[in-house]
């Protein structure tokens, strides 16, 4: 079964929500699809894909006052779920949640998982200036880990720095710089192995994990970089093959980031045309989402 894990759906009535409890500025980087979900599902069949499971990405229901952030949190997923119930079941959802509260993100991710029916959750590479390792977050990620939860990391296009708020820059490039510097906060600090029912997927590739993994192996933390998964949102076969044989093909799984990454085909069949094994291909287009999703029973073949 072809499971894309990375893609985006902002509904209507979610938009304008943010903007009304933070104006026009919270949309960010919220453009609309390109095509109407009909339209949408109608791709994925001409694409071979299977399931597209919706995120929220970086616009999240991200709010110092908690009760803007859980009637945000709580609309954008009602939202989502709503489109995974239609569609022919082409489409799924990962759940977001009322950051940085702790207790209303506990009891959202409950309703996310137990009655909205999400896949997992959706996390962003950091709330506002703290990081997903910080001591408060210590509950939401004992609970993830007790209900073993895949959950999906993406970058917020945090431009804190000052060279990256020109030329787009935090788009084009901090984003992976922050996948990186989650993706190894939560080695280094201790979180991952603390709580490794937890099945985090960092997307793009890794950020820029596969060019600094000689700066990890002389932290002796390499062999920690398998405890994640990887998502191949990046439409380029040579930084997929060098990902592959770094981070391991078997920890990679198709991502689309649609529709940020366009044409959403393109970003199918690179994975296809990137010089990889047959096999390799076969289970990372096929294969390893499914498995991690609980989507198929791990036995069921895949498709040729």
């Amino acid at each position: 079964m072809r499971v894309d894990v990375h893609a985006h759906h902002l509904a209507p009535e979610y938009l304008a929500c943010l903007e009304r409890i933070a104006g026009p500025r919270q949309r960010g980087r919220a453009a609309a699809a390109p095509m109407s979900l009909d339209e949408r599902a109608d791709m994925l069949e001409d694409c071979g894909v299977d399931l597209q499971v919706l995120s929220h990405g970086a616009t999240m229901p991200y709010f110092d006052d908690e009760q803007a952030a859980l009637e945000a949190a709580r609309l954008g997923n009602d939202s989502n779920a709503e489109v995974a119930r239609g569609f022919g079941g082409r489409f799924a959802h990962f759940g977001a949640l009322p950051l940085p509260h702790v207790d209303a993100s506990l009891a959202e991710a409950e309703r996310c998982l137990d009655k909205l029916g999400a896949l997992g959750i959706s996390i962003g590479t950091q709330i506002g200036d703290v990081p997903l390792d910080n001591p408060a977050f210590e509950p939401l990620w004992a609970w993830l880990d007790q209900r073993q939860t895949v959950v999906l990391l993406h970058p917020q296009w945090r431009a804190a720095e000052p060279h990256l708020r020109d030329y787009d820059l935090a788009g084009m490039v901090g984003a992976c710089f922050e996948d990186t510097l989650a993706a190894l906060r939560i080695l280094l600090s201790g979180l991952a192995e603390r709580h490794p029912n937890v099945r985090i997927i960092v997307p793009h590739l890794g950020g820029t994990l596969p060019l600094v993994y000689p700066r990890i192996v002389r932290r002796g933390k390499a062999h920690l970089l398998r405890r994640l998964w990887y998502d191949t949102a990046n439409g380029y076969g040579p930084a997929l093959a060098c990902a592959c044989q770094t981070l391991g093909a078997e920890r990679m799984m198709l991502g689309t980031d649609f529709p940020y990454l366009t044409p959403l085909k393109e970003h199918v069949q690179y994975v296809q045309q990137a010089g990889l094994s047959p096999e390799d291909a076969d289970t990372i287009l096929n294969r390893t989402a499914a498995q991690l999703l609980g989507v198929i029973d791990s036995t069921k073949e895949s498709k040729q």
